[in-house]
């Protein structure tokens, strides 16, 4: 009989021994699972963050970018590719053509504004017709087409200019100084008179 309880009490014993050594194992296998799980977690709401800061610029990038379906639909290109951000362009790289020529004049004239005061315009030129400003040494077509896109079509709005309206038209035809070294006013001062035929040294 007292073998027998002997016996009962170390299989008790061995019993309640394994079952703590089970116990621990399985929470210590739990545990380490739990932990994986939320650091799982964390990683994917990071993800699912960084996700939504992407989406958030691209639609601040469509947003910003000019609108070319209006201006030039043929030239339009999309603002993504797939699910890639891409940056928008520029608005010097989107425009093109007669676009881009009015973007280049605005940047010209904000540059000039900065040197110079814009001189006085006119809407069109008087009756009878522009004045030829090729005769002024130193206006060749190219310019004179710019001077009639600013409002200057005679000889005599360029005589009366001051001087910073000449360092403003020079800033905005990209020629600073030139209208000073070659006398643009002097000339057509003695042209708009009938004293100069435009080849003349002034």
């Amino acid at each position: 009989m007292a073998i027998l309880i002997i016996e009962t009490f170390i299989l008790t014993a061995i019993a309640v021994g394994a079952g703590i050594l089970v116990g621990v194992l399985v929470k210590q296998w739990f545990g380490r699972r739990t932990v994986g799980s939320e650091r799982l977690a964390e990683v994917m709401a990071a993800a699912e963050a960084a996700e939504a800061d992407m989406s958030d610029d691209r639609e601040k990038a469509e947003q910003q970018a000019p609108s070319l379906e209006a201006t030039e639909p043929e030239t339009a290109a999309p603002a993504t590719s797939g699910d890639v951000p891409v940056a928008a362009p520029s608005v010097a790289e989107a425009l093109t053509g007669p676009a881009a020529e009015v973007s280049a004049g605005l940047d010209r004239i904000a540059a000039a504004d900065r040197l110079g005061e814009r001189p006085p315009a006119l809407p069109g030129p008087r009756p009878g017709g522009a004045d030829d400003l090729r005769r002024i040494r130193g206006i060749g077509p190219q310019n004179a087409t710019r001077l009639n896109a600013l409002g200057i079509y005679h000889l005599d709005q360029i005589a009366a200019w001051t001087p910073a309206e000449a360092r403003w038209v020079g800033a905005y035809l990209a020629f600073p100084g030139r209208i000073e070294r070659e006398d643009w006013i002097g000339q057509a001062k003695a042209l708009a008179s009938g004293d100069g035929d435009g080849t003349a040294e002034f």
